[in-house]
């Protein structure tokens, strides 16, 4: 019998492999935090595993890699979902967001990590205020994390207003706070924990920041993180000040390489794409986003000049079931083809596409030997999910996050039968529910329409 550390049955197995297999009774070994065996059940007796989770009734596939988030974000919950881009980020979040406090970020964090595993997300990469409270939640979660300190120097709050002042005290304060986060973080967790400078968008950084965020991105040996074409209001800043469009700008400054993830390309338009092609530069893409806003990025065009992609959450809503689903059906409604874009497809952007992204093909996104043990166990016991047939759209189109119920990061356990084993993530949620009184009365003073709803007076905010 050889000895492993973990065992995990699946009456299916989905690898995300060379030629995207589906293996009926199969199964995955872990010696350490490693992959020693992804395939077929052996005998019975072939192994000796201190540890077994899965089995009939459970199918395991690699854990989710979102490319492009903010944990701590839920905070605008039900706040921007019938804004536009612009209206949701000027009018409501950058007007907010200078008046949270480290210790909320601290708690929103906190319950945007075990957000994540609960819907069976293992590897973010995110960017946002506080990361060193951030940290702290993805070293106790468990989770594999690429974290990233927002990088800008406007005053976010004035841009509803037009003003796109820079001001440098700004920008090196907050390029130091983020190098600093590199510095001390960076291959933290045994490289669990990796670090990346994140300039926030091409229109809240100048010309002279994004340099020298290149540039010290590039002594640190780190990747950068950056919005680009994510609103209209965004384009028409940087074609007015600098002709063209926002990932030219970023190539002109210099910015550009193949270890930045630019998040959105809403409206990019071909000379930004062609940009991309020749830096080789990668694209997280979020599905779920999009559809609300009214406006979907040219996917196909996208994925036709062989831009590196794969599938984030961005914001408030971290299911990688919903981002599949959102993501077929908006290619076959835009092609009006049903097969635009498969379910299989689908799985690898959100996996091993996404890995790639972030320069992690080769330790994760697949179940492969020698890769790092990062996995899910799905549930199929279901009403919505029976009778389950195997297939790749039997649990695409199907499952929920409810369903995912353990995880493995590392070849550790970090979630069993829906328990977080170093999050207590129920108390984190009784403080968020206590401050809940707090924000919204923020909310409402900024004007925002969806506290209560319309013409709601039931607490004198609506």
């Amino acid at each position: 019998m050889r000895q492993v550390d973990l065992l995990v049955k699946a009456e299916f197995l989905y690898p995300v492999s060379e030629g995207m297999p589906i293996i009926s009774n199969g199964e995955v070994a872990v010696v350490g935090t490693r992959i020693v065996y992804a395939g077929a059940a052996k005998p019975a007796d072939y192994w000796d595993a201190r540890k077994i989770l899965g089995g009939p009734g459970k199918i395991v596939l690699p854990g989710f890699v979102n490319c492009h988030s903010h944990s701590a974000s839920l905070i605008f919950r039900s706040q921007t979902d019938d804004h536009s881009a612009k209206a949701a980020l000027l009018d409501v979040a950058f007007r907010l967001e200078k008046d949270v406090t480290e210790e909320d970020w601290s708690l929103l964090g906190a319950l945007g990590c075990a957000d994540m595993l609960l819907s069976g997300i293992t590897t973010i990469n995110d960017i946002w205020y506080s990361p060193d409270t951030l940290v702290e939640s993805v070293l106790q979660s468990g989770l594999r994390a690429q974290i990233a300190n927002k990088i800008f120097d406007v005053k976010l709050h004035e841009l509803r207003n037009g003003d796109y002042t820079h001001y440098s005290a700004i920008g090196e304060a907050r390029l130091r706070h983020g190098v600093e986060f590199v510095e001390k973080w960076h291959g933290a967790a045994d490289g669990r924990i990796t670090g990346r400078i994140g300039t926030h968008a091409t229109d809240t950084c100048s010309s002279a920041l994004l340099k020298e965020a290149r540039d010290e991105a590039n002594r640190l040996g780190v990747g950068m993180h950056i919005h680009a074409a994510q609103s209209a209001a965004e384009v028409d800043q940087i074609m007015a000040v600098h002709g063209c469009g926002p990932v030219e700008y970023l190539r002109d400054v210099g910015l550009l390489s193949n270890d930045v993830v630019l998040a959105h390309l809403v409206f990019a338009q071909d000379a930004d794409l062609d940009a991309i092609v020749s830096s080789n530069a990668n694209y997280a893409h979020c599905p779920t986003i999009y559809p609300r806003r009214g406006r979907y990025p040219q996917f196909e065009k996208i994925i036709a000049k062989g831009i590196k992609t794969g599938f984030a959450t961005d914001w408030m809503l971290n299911d990688p079931f919903e981002a599949m689903r959102y993501a077929i059906n908006a290619m076959r409604l835009r092609s009006g083809s049903p097969t635009a874009m498969t379910c299989d497809q689908a799985l690898r952007f959100h996996t091993l596409g996404a890995a790639e992204v972030l320069g992690l093909e080769t330790e994760i996104g697949s179940l492969e030997i020698g890769k790092k043990a990062d996995l899910i166990v799905i549930d199929i016991n279901q009403a919505h999910l029976q009778p389950y047939y195997g297939s790749y759209a039997a649990f695409v189109y199907y499952a929920k996050a409810s369903d995912v119920v353990d995880a493995v990061i590392d070849g550790k356990v970090v979630m069993h039968e829906r328990h977080i084993t170093g999050l207590n993530h129920q108390s984190t949620l009784e403080q968020i529910k206590e401050r809940v009184p707090t924000w919204r009365s923020q909310l409402s003073a900024l004007g925002s329409p969806a506290v209560f709803g319309p013409g709601c007076d039931c607490c004198g905010l609506g």
